[in-house]
């Protein structure tokens, strides 16, 4: 018998002349409300440059918040386009995807000229990334993969972008801490999301979930306090605290009770976060 082709089963409709497939848009590959989470990846590149003592040059570390942040905004296209396609029922066009593939492949070449290890990181940010949210593996199913994901490997590998440019490691409580906070982000957003997981069959967020979520936060807000304390991290960034624990504290209220409302923040985020990148860079 023969085999059957493994053709994508979208590859086929723009050959007909009319065929009614509603397609996504480029605009829906990178919404609003994902232009503020990319405020993140300079920021911690820029911790890791801090606490390893490196000092900010734009042709290495300026080099590279350029290129991550680049990798990080085609990384989510790819992920918006495969949540619009086997979540809401649109369809991706074959060029658009071969598009997004080749711009994650380039920026990760292209990173090889700056730096090898670099490079590496770049790669190891692209295939979980990939393997998070696309087929076959998709593992966004499971709840504790997007923990795994989002609140331990990403945040400690931008971290290492900007330390492979310093003079000593980072300090295990800096890992900790960002470590925390990235956790409670993760487990708050998936708590949220409880009712699509189960529309879609997904694996759902256990109850205790919240519990976890909460501590990691704390832990997470302590370490931070710590590293400003002890002057690991510019002293004066302990006055952000006024305005991130009350964040922190309000995202875990019951006032949230979607992902929608939370986002409402992000905004806010960005614009912390651009202040502390500006505090990082100036004390080097």
């Amino acid at each position: 018998m023969a085999s059957q082709p493994t053709t994508h089963p979208y590859d086929n409709l723009e050959s007909y002349p009319f065929a009614t497939a509603q397609y996504a848009s480029w605009r829906q590959l990178l919404p609003a409300h994902r232009l503020p989470v990319l405020a993140k990846t300079p920021l911690l590149i820029a911790v890791g440059l801090y606490l390893s003592g490196a000092s900010f040059d734009l042709r290495s570390s300026g080099l590279t918040m350029v290129l991550t942040v680049a990798l990080w905004a085609a990384l989510y296209a790819v992920n918006e386009a495969t949540d619009l396609e086997l979540e809401h029922g649109l369809h991706i066009r074959r060029q658009t995807r071969a598009s997004l593939r080749a711009l994650v492949a380039a920026l990760c070449a292209a990173s090889v000229l700056l730096s090898w290890p670099l490079a590496g990181l770049l790669a190891l940010m692209a295939v979980g990334q990939i393997a998070y949210c696309a087929p076959p593996l998709r593992l966004k199913r499971w709840w504790w993969a997007v923990l795994l994901l989002s609140g331990v490997l990403n945040p400690t590998l931008r971290l290492q972008c900007g330390a492979i440019w310093g003079a000593h490691p980072i300090p295990p409580l800096a890992y900790l801490a960002m470590m925390g906070l990235h956790l409670g982000a993760a487990a708050r957003s998936r708590v949220l999301l409880r009712e699509r997981d189960r529309r879609l069959g997904y694996h759902i967020a256990p109850p205790g979930t919240e519990g976890l979520g909460m501590a990691c936060t704390g832990i997470g807000l302590l370490g931070t306090g710590l590293l400003c304390w002890q002057n690991v991290l510019p002293r004066v960034c302990l006055l952000l605290g006024a305005v991130v624990i009350p964040f922190c504290v309000y995202a875990w209220s019951g006032r949230v009770t979607n992902v929608a409302r939370l986002r409402q923040g992000w905004l806010w985020f960005a614009l912390l976060a651009c202040v502390v990148l500006a505090v990082l860079l100036a004390a080097r």
